[in-house]
């Protein structure tokens, strides 16, 4: 948990740690997916939120392996970022175990899929369907405020340029 003070305002915001992991494929594809929560038209990057005392590490295995089905044997690690990406909820606050939530701090893996699509599962109740995407049509389902610029960022930052060229 990540907290932050607001002097102004007197309070605390809690951020929850979460980890994301960016998929590329070998024809240089993004996997983005498409939860139940969401409309139709937006996407994601895959993951979600850290256990009690779990690593980042593990939290990334777990959170692939519970919505979209991926075992390690499917995914080789290429890097993992070295800041989180902080942001502030505008008006939901999130509410796990009895903590209100106030914005998520995520931490971002980079993996190529050594799969097949047959190995991808979809959580049913929570992903609704997922796409590979190229690095130029990010732009048509990262559609949360700042999302794209984000995620553009991390892929540079993670994926060395000779597996991307993009």
């Amino acid at each position: 948990m990540y907290y932050k003070e607001y002097p102004y305002y007197n309070l605390i915001c809690m951020y929850r740690k979460g980890v994301s992991a960016i998929i590329i494929n070998n024809q240089k594809e993004f996997l983005l997916v498409n939860l139940e929560s969401f409309e139709d038209k937006y996407f994601a990057i895959p993951g979600g939120g850290i256990e009690k005392d779990e690593s980042l590490r593990d939290a990334i295995y777990r959170e692939l392996r519970e919505e979209l089905g991926l075992k390690k044997e499917h995914l080789q690690i290429v890097g993992q970022s070295n800041t989180p990406v902080r942001f502030k909820f505008d008006v939901i606050k999130m509410n796990r175990d009895g903590i209100e939530y106030e914005g998520s701090e995520r931490y971002f893996f980079g993996f190529s899929f050594i799969g097949d699509d047959n190995d991808i599962e979809l959580l049913d109740g929570e992903v609704r369907s997922y796409k590979w995407v190229t690095y130029d049509d990010l732009k048509n389902y990262l559609l949360f405020d700042n999302q794209l610029q984000e995620t553009q960022e991390k892929i540079k930052e993670i994926f060395p340029s000779s597996l991307l060229l993009l």
